[in-house]
């Protein structure tokens, strides 16, 4: 929390006396003593300016009181935001820097939900998941400690059994593998230590944002708490990188100790000249971290922190492709790949609807895991990540939870009607229902509402959520539509206007660009955010042959193609 500060009045020490405050105005950015006060309290052009005590003042964090809401450059008080390019205008910003800008913004209306939006407890949440890492990490590094003295116990057991068979000479040797033995434990105890240290000084880094947030909730104005919020869901992205980073250097995998006991031992007459060796084994991680953090439909988040470039300037460059190796029995159908998904620790999930299963993958294609999925009907159509170990899928007859892990069905939900196209937003599953519509379905309570209703037997394959709007593609009605998360149409676009009909899987890119499989015609095409511009990026000639799903990770800005029957192609968007 902030120190104690000596605030003196400002309007007193204009006229060269120095008096204590005992109010701060956030929006004169000063202090005022109770006689200042009681006039700027009743004045036509403060009287409704935020104020509060200096003892409340004192317990702002000083990263946020140091907020003004004054622009340095222009010298003139902010008066709007750009959501296009997530700055605070003055009106002098607004003619010199923001003329081409749409859909400038009142900071007055902005403010209004600063401390009641969603983005103030989503920050909550990522600070808790952190703290939870954390706390799971360190866990686990102290069981591995424990499992490797274990192992180590057991080995020593078994070097005196055999030590117990030879004569002196051998005692040479059994010192030398129990000094091994001692040096590779001690190794792995000290790079897990450190890690546990640095994962400690985390833990007060996330104690500190629990209290600025928890600070700015009760004393900070609006305005600080809208500057404030920003920099503290920067701090926590900055952590949330470092945990992350953890896992792709390897520094959650398990260690193991091995030992090889040489044979020769078992023969005294034998000639040895080792007791063994000792290595150690690295397995896959048994911690997986947690992340509940979601886009706000809101306009703090609504335009994610990119580069803005034009729609021209958009192009592809192909990272990887791969093709999962998977053992076929006689007769098994062959691999017809509906939905793609990717899960926060980078691997892939494909929903095979001529298999039914669900293959999870690493990124080079190395089969991790295989689920078979126990619909009632046909499917799965479509896969979307949920959170933690869990994933829903579609199929004809509803759609149904996963436990990744386990492989069992947690929930099952019905729908009137085939249930194609899913997607996961904020504890919702948006879907696109054969012939019904598109519809949301509350997870905790199962109540399934209805936001767009179709009036034709349209057959929806692909949907995506992004920000606060829903995308569609119609496969026996070619067109693509966008949405408002309450259903109501902001545009359509028709693929028969350049002769692509049939369209599959939709994805949308960081600046809302908008990518449209076509397998008919081993095509893929982008629509610009508005809907009106749109271009043929990667055909039959990128390797592509009946591109049918799509999925984009916002975090590697990484398109993901997955072609009917393979393989999987990985596209950077630049």
């Amino acid at each position: 929390m902030a120190a104690t500060r000596n605030v003196f009045c400002g309007i007193c020490e204009a006229r060269h006396m120095s008096k204590a405050a005992t109010i701060w105005c956030s929006e004169c950015d000063e202090g005022l003593c109770i006689e200042c006060h009681a006039h700027h309290s009743i004045s036509k052009s403060s009287k409704h300016h935020e104020a509060i005590s200096i003892e409340s003042y004192n317990k702002v964090p000083t990263t946020i009181t140091k907020i003004v809401n004054y622009c340095n450059e222009h010298d003139m008080k902010y008066t709007n935001y750009c959501p296009h390019h997530e700055k605070l205008c003055c009106p002098a910003c607004i003619y010199f820097d923001h003329k081409s800008c749409t859909d400038i913004q009142l900071l007055q209306h902005v403010l209004k939900t600063a401390k009641t939006s969603a983005l103030l407890d989503s920050i909550e949440l990522s600070i808790e998941d952190l703290k939870s890492n954390i706390k799971d990490i360190i866990e686990d590094r102290q069981r591995n400690i424990f499992k490797i003295h274990d192992q180590r116990k057991v080995y020593q057991h078994e070097v005196n059994q055999i030590r117990n068979k030879v004569n002196f000479y051998i005692d040479t040797l059994e010192q030398k593998m129990l000094k091994e033995i001692d040096d590779a434990e001690h190794k792995a105890y000290t790079e897990m230590k450190r890690l546990i240290g640095k994962l400690s000084e985390k833990t007060h880094v996330a104690n500190n944002l629990v209290q600025k947030i928890s600070a700015i909730k009760k004393y900070a104005s609006d305005f600080q708490s809208f500057i404030g919020s920003k920099s503290i869901e920067a701090e926590v992205e900055e952590e949330e990188k470092y945990l992350n980073s953890l896992t792709k250097d390897g520094s959650f995998n398990q260690i193991r100790l091995k030992l090889n006991i040489e044979t020769k031992l078992s023969n005294i007459e034998s000639t040895i000249d080792s007791f063994g060796t000792v290595t150690s084994e690295i397995e896959p991680p048994s911690v997986m971290l947690k992340s509940r953090k979601v886009k706000q439909a809101q306009i703090m988040s609504v335009v994610p922190h990119v580069v803005q470039k034009s729609f021209d300037e958009l192009t592809l460059s192909q990272i990887s492709q791969f093709s999962v190796q998977v053992k076929k029995r006689k007769r098994q159908q062959s691999n017809e790949i509906r939905g793609i998904t990717v899960l926060p620790n980078g691997r892939i999930i494909l929903a095979d609807n001529g298999t039914s299963k669900l293959y999870i993958v690493n990124d080079n294609g190395k089969l991790y895991k295989l689920i078979s999925c126990p619909t009632a009907g046909t499917g799965p159509f479509d896969v979307t990540y949920i959170k933690d170990h869990e994933v829903a899928i579609s199929h004809s007859r509803g759609i149904q939870i996963i436990n990744i892990n386990s492989g069992t069905v947690l929930e099952s939900i019905k729908t009137d009607g085939e249930c194609r196209g899913i997607a996961h937003n904020n504890g919702t599953i948006i879907c696109c229902v054969k012939s019904k519509g598109i519809q949301c379905i509350q997870i905790s309570n199962k109540t399934i509402s209805t936001l767009v209703k179709y009036h034709e037997n349209i057959d929806p394959l692909g949907i995506s959520v992004y920000g606060n709007k829903i995308y569609e593609t119609s496969y026996n009605y070619p067109a693509v539509n966008c949405y408002t998360l309450e259903g109501k149409r902001l545009w359509h676009f028709i693929a028969e206007d350049f002769d692509l009909v049939q369209p599959t899987g939709i994805a949308v890119d960081n600046n809302s660009n908008v990518y449209i499989a076509f397998p008919f015609y081993h095509s893929i095409i982008v629509l610009s955010s508005d809907g009106k511009k749109f271009k043929n990026i990667l055909t039959h000639k990128d390797g592509l042959y009946q591109p049918i799903a799509l999925h984009f990770d916002e975090t590697n800005s990484t398109l993901f193609i997955a072609n009917k029957e393979q393989p999987i192609c990985l596209y950077h968007v630049q």
